[in-house]
């Protein structure tokens, strides 16, 4: 076989190979339609599901007409492409035409159908988080339009195309990303951060009892991203090659090392110690104690009068035997009761996923499966810890893209400056003495997404400021919340109580006592009410992700109630225990069979995890 028969060889299995990776990528489309969508309510869950289908078609037609062109033409300038490429007319003339770049040769319709994909990944990442539970898709999709031309296009010809100013081609500010780290999760999660503060937090009235509707959709969805995301970031190999094997193995060690780190972390520190609950449960078992041996005294009492048995016997062997045991079992499963989460599963999942892409075939190779595990243990504390940055800025990304995607793309984009090898044109990072390439991946993270946030702001504040496009259901919502600040801040200054008023961005956060609640009225306007049916009420008339649950409702609604309640656990966990009333004296029958403790009616769930408990005001 000659040579040239050899690399037609060579390029037809590239070509199939980069097809089997562009089949993969609708994985991870549907797969984060159905990890969005269990995450939301019900009222909500169909919107969250039909905004990644939506953007689809809108992100495909934009990518062919000239969002292709834009990012991978070749222009005069280092920021944004020109209309060369548009309407692929330069297929006209030679339909094998490639693509070519430092990682290697790639058929042009493959190049622009698997960054079409990606594209559509993007937006599919960030805009259902944006719009979650309050915002409506009209005016998103208006904003899609100029993110699509003016954010996302700039941004993937900075550091994908050879003559962008950050790309490793030019070589005058090489900065490392292999899969996109910067130019789809930094983009989607600062995308969904500054829409999120424009939009403003979801009415707390919805978040009182917040229940997601469906697990297993999580779960689904979570799997059909990571066997999309193999494709997703071995195809930008452009090449089937071993080092592509490479990429694939380390792919799947990041992500399942990161879901054990960020599972772990919430079943150690899912639960915190109940404000009271230790003094209580010691002072019920005091009073068991003082009750054992007053029933000690009368049982001695009656054996020595020759009475034979005495009916208080079973009683004394219960309480006596099994109060210690049953004051500890209670301590371990409610004071600090730790317990698994699906939720935490799949987002350490997907976290591993994204803080291994701006890394993938920089710091894949013979011996280097070592560097996808410290990507995912490392991704996993930083972002469960970036979490709770929303209660921190006051920001309600709802379905923590931010954490999961922004700040997952920085982790990787940091650690490939750290771990990088020599490969496709690159230097490395610090492990081979490229001591400044750390700096490169600073500054990309940097700017990146310091433009994101501030051009997405600025397009939102005009768009909300357009009749007809405001940005959220109740349109008067943020105003109202900030009167009603302001009014209880005056409130609070006359009274002179120097309490500061409740936190605005996540009122269902604190529990306030009673006599420092504001008496403001409570109104509830039209809009609210529509906003407070759902986004799947007022978008698609009617249309519910699993409606027919509301009619199994109607039926039996006993099959519905909250399982959650308080009066359940007890009944569950301790059958020792039941209520009798609100007093929280211990009662025993004559088997020792029912203890009235009332211990946990007065806790809730806390808002920093869905195992906490607070004491309810």
């Amino acid at each position: 076989m000659d040579n040239e028969a050899i690399v037609d060889v060579r390029t037809s299995i590239n070509a199939l190979y980069m097809l089997f990776c562009i089949a993969l990528l609708p994985l991870v489309i549907i797969g984060i339609a159905f990890f969005y969508s269990g995450l939301t309510q019900r009222r909500s869950s169909l919107t969250m599901f039909a905004v990644p289908m939506l953007v689809t078609p809108l992100i495909f037609i934009d990518w062919f007409i000239w969002g292709y062109s834009f990012c991978y033409s070749a222009s005069s300038n280092h920021f944004i492409g020109n209309l060369g490429f548009s309407v692929l007319r330069q297929l006209e003339t030679n339909i094998t035409m490639t693509f070519t770049n430092s990682r290697g040769e790639i058929l042009f319709l493959n190049h622009f159908l698997f960054n079409g994909l990606f594209k559509i990944i993007c937006a599919g990442l960030a805009f259902p988080g944006c719009i979650a539970e309050r915002g409506r898709i009209l005016p998103m999709l208006v904003f899609l339009f100029f993110w699509s031309i003016m954010i996302y296009n700039p941004v993937t010809y900075w550091f994908w195309n050879s003559n962008g100013w950050l790309s490793i081609d030019l070589g005058s500010l090489p900065v490392l990303d292999f899969a996109g780290g910067n130019c789809i999760h930094i983009v989607s999660g600062f995308t969904c951060l500054a829409y999120s503060y424009i939009l403003g937090p979801r009415n707390p009235k919805i978040l009182y009892n917040y229940r997601n509707i469906n697990t297993g959709h999580i779960i689904i969805g979570t799997f059909c991203v990571m066997c999309g995301w193999v494709g997703f970031i071995a195809g930008c190999d452009f090449k089937f090659s071993y080092n592509s094997l490479y990429i694939i193995v380390n792919t799947i060690l990041a992500a399942l090392s990161s879901t054990i780190i960020w599972t772990s972390i919430d079943y150690f520190f899912s639960s915190i110690p109940l404000e009271g609950a230790e003094e209580k449960i010691a002072s019920i078992a005091q009073q068991q104690q003082q009750q054992q041996q007053q029933n000690e005294q009368i049982d001695m009492i009656l054996s020595q009068a020759g009475s034979g048995n005495s009916p208080i016997v079973p009683v004394l062997s219960e309480t006596g035997v099994l109060l210690s045991q049953r004051y500890h079992q209670t301590k371990s499963n409610f004071i600090s009761r730790r317990k698994f989460s699906m939720i935490s599963f799949s987002s350490g999942i997907m976290t591993g996923l994204v803080v291994y892409t701006p890394g993938g075939g920089y710091v894949a190779g013979p011996g280097q499966f070592w560097k996808a595990i410290v990507f995912g243990v490392v991704g996993a504390i930083i972002c469960n810890l970036s979490t709770r940055l929303k209660y921190f800025f006051k920001i309600d990304d709802a379905l923590d893209i931010f954490a999961i995607h922004g700040i997952a793309g920085i982790v990787g984009s940091l650690l490939t400056g750290l771990f990088a090898n020599t490969q496709y044109n690159s230097d490395g990072g610090w492990v081979v003495h490229n001591w400044i390439q750390f700096g490169y991946q600073l500054l990309g993270v940097t700017i990146t997404s310091s433009y994101v946030f501030i051009m997405t702001c600025v397009f939102l504040y005009v768009i909300d400021l357009i009749p007809g496009l405001h940005l959220r259901i109740d349109k008067d919502f943020n105003r109202r919340e900030r009167k009603r600040k302001s009014q209880e801040t005056e409130l609070e200054a006359a009274a002179g109580t120097g309490v500061p008023a409740t936190v605005m961005a996540f009122p269902h956060t604190q529990s306030q006592p009673e006599s420092q609640k504001s008496p403001l009225p409570e109104e509830i306007c039209f809009w609210e009410q529509v906003e407070l049916l759902g986004t799947d009420s007022y978008e698609f008339n009617g249309e519910y992700m699993m409606d027919f649950i509301e009619f199994i409702k109607v039926i039996r609604p006993q099959d519905y109630e909250d399982e959650n309640t308080y009066d359940e656990i007890d009944a569950v966990v301790d059958p020792m225990r039941n209520r009798s009333g609100t007093s929280g004296n211990l009662q025993t029958d004559g088997a020792g069979g029912n203890l009235n403790t009332g211990m946990f009616g007065d806790y809730e769930m806390h808002h920093e995890g869905v195992n906490h408990l607070i004491k309810r005001e």
